[in-house]
């Protein structure tokens, strides 16, 4: 965090900055004042574009700016907090299927190496297309919680955007998901290599890492802390001295009542 001050004033401008460590993807960054979030939407923020450097790597920066008020001390203290988050790739699994154009080559095989026991399943379409055909699959990932990313290729190469079906995920009743991406297109001649086309999808199982500074305590200026002292002082010894009339006013009142009765008598 930078730009930080041990006090400031009522009214006065809190401007800080918080930059992330270089990453890969760029962190997420938000700000908190007393422990609670400041939204996206506030006006109190501004995130510039994050910046490459090293070259692969991204930093991000997040520039919080507002007038202290009364509200934000608690005690004469307020808090603030930068937290960066970062969404990590670390399980890569995928399934290959084999599509010839010949029924003499061999039918459509799972490959050996890809497949996983709780990767992604492909369903749907033939063991044999010819040029002209439309391949119109599925792929179903293992369900988990947050969702798995798919891709979808062809001999190896992503395939287009316009070839991907987007489908409704598979919801569990204990939260988990499993998302299902369909692939759609008409088979060319380009397609197959050695009478041969892999079509393979890959699942990636993201987790995401929180990082959160130190709270750190900043104080209301010494002089609004004495000017508030005084007011409280003020208004004890207003509050005393209407007591104390009160008070005077009550026995006057006694004194004027025994006189006229020891008048009367």
């Amino acid at each position: 965090m930078i730009g930080i001050k041990p006090q400031y004033g009522i009214g006065e401008t809190v401007n800080l900055t918080c930059k992330s460590a270089p990453s890969r993807p760029s962190a997420l960054l938000k700000w908190l004042i007393n422990g609670e979030e400041v939204e996206n939407r506030s006006n109190k923020l501004y995130r510039p574009p994050a910046v490459e450097s090293p070259p692969g790597l991204f930093t991000s920066t997040l520039l919080l700016t507002f007038p202290a008020k009364h509200e934000h001390f608690y005690e004469g203290k307020m808090t603030v907090q930068c937290e960066a988050m970062i969404s990590q790739a670390h399980t890569l699994r995928s399934e290959e299927i084999t599509i010839t154009n010949s029924t003499r080559a061999s039918a459509a095989t799972a490959g050996d190496i890809d497949s996983m026991k709780d990767g992604p399943k492909i369903s749907g379409g033939k063991h044999e297309y010819q040029v002209g055909e439309i391949v119109d699959v599925n792929c179903t990932a293992t369900k988990s919680q947050p969702p798995a990313e798919l891709h979808w290729y062809i001999n190896d190469k992503e395939v287009r955007s316009d070839y991907l079906v987007p489908r409704p995920p598979l919801v569990y009743s204990n939260g988990e998901e499993s998302t299902v991406l369909g692939l759609r297109f008409e088979v060319k001649s380009r397609h197959f290599q050695k009478s041969e086309m892999r079509l393979r999808c890959t699942a990636t199982l993201s987790e995401v890492k929180k990082m959160t500074s130190e709270p750190l305590e900043v104080e209301i200026a010494q002089q609004q802390r004495s000017d508030l002292h005084v007011d409280q002082v003020n208004a004890e010894s207003v509050q005393s001295r209407s007591t104390t009339c009160s008070v005077a006013a009550h026995a006057m009142r006694y004194l004027l009542i025994g006189l006229i009765l020891w008048s009367s008598l």
